[in-house]
């Protein structure tokens, strides 16, 4: 008899513990999204690229994926740039750019961007409503590319969202595919680091062979030489919130905190310490 009320009493044991390993599952938080990249040359049809091989490891929430369906490495449509200029400098962030030259395929991981905020903003080309041949491009549709020439030798890559006027600079992309044509296209030696070839927006600019007379006013939601596909949405607790680069001449407008950036980004062009430690003390919390 003692011994059936043992087995009895192992099986409840049992029971209770299988049940609370149930609801520790149900409670778990998801596992961590992790998305691969491949520094190979990439050939074929954009529409069916897939990427692989190098791990990149951020969180991935699909809250944008969720509300207009998309999918890693899907096509960014109009609805995505379709918001207002500062959600949409945030938005972009952890999203690839792609540039096809011939049979190559470059792909770029945006990590740092501005957003220029149209009439209002002291610093952008449209300030007052300043419309010109120049920035019409800040005044079209949104997911149009605005591509201007700066001391008469390099590029400024920006994509224009809601408002009149406004559009979001790239500042810096982390290189993930086309390593060596990126490198041809700076006329850099070997020796240079990849985080080099495209931690400004200059850089990026030459690097991806961006160009004023060739993109300047392209939709980038139909344009089969250069796109932009979904990567997931970043965690907010690693995005870094601080002013603009070289705008001393916007008043105001200096300390404003427009620029985006992904913390601790290895290609970030120019780091803002003291915002970065905010970051840090939230996160030992």
């Amino acid at each position: 008899m003692q011994f059936f009320k043992t087995m009895e009493k192992a099986k409840r044991t049992r029971g209770q513990l299988n049940d609370k390993k149930s609801k520790d599952l149900s409670t778990a938080e998801p596992p961590r999204a992790k998305r691969k990249y491949s520094h190979n040359k990439v050939q074929g049809d954009p529409s069916t690229l897939k990427l692989a091989a190098k791990t990149l490891d951020l969180p991935v929430q699909d809250g944008n994926a969720d509300a207009l369906k998309l999918s890693i490495g899907e096509r960014l449509p109009y609805e995505f740039f379709n918001c207002p200029c500062t959600q949409l400098a945030r938005r972009l962030l952890g999203q690839t750019l792609l540039r096809r030259i011939g049979t190559e395929l470059l792909l770029g991981r945006i990590v740092e961007t501005e957003a220029y905020l149209g009439a209002e903003d002291k610093a952008a080309h449209s300030f007052n409503g300043k419309k010109t041949e120049r920035n019409q491009a800040m005044f079209m549709s949104p997911g149009t590319a605005y591509v201007y020439n700066i001391y008469g030798m390099y590029c400024c890559f920006n994509i224009s969202s809601q408002g009149d006027g406004c559009a979001v600079l790239l500042r810096a992309l982390e290189p993930i595919s086309g390593i060596q044509v990126m490198r041809d296209n700076r006329k850099s030696k070997a020796t240079v680091k990849e985080k080099h070839l495209t931690n400004g927006p200059s850089k990026l600019c030459q690097a991806f062979s961006i160009t004023k007379a060739g993109f300047n006013q392209t939709d980038l939601t139909t344009s089969d030489e250069m796109w932009l596909e979904y990567g997931g949405e970043v965690s907010d607790n690693l995005v870094v919130s601080c002013e603009r680069v070289n705008i001393g001449y916007a008043g105001d407008w200096v300390d404003k905190p427009l620029r985006f950036y992904l913390l601790n980004n290895y290609c970030v062009s120019v780091r803002n310490k003291e915002a970065e430690n905010k970051i840090t003390k939230k996160l030992e919390f």
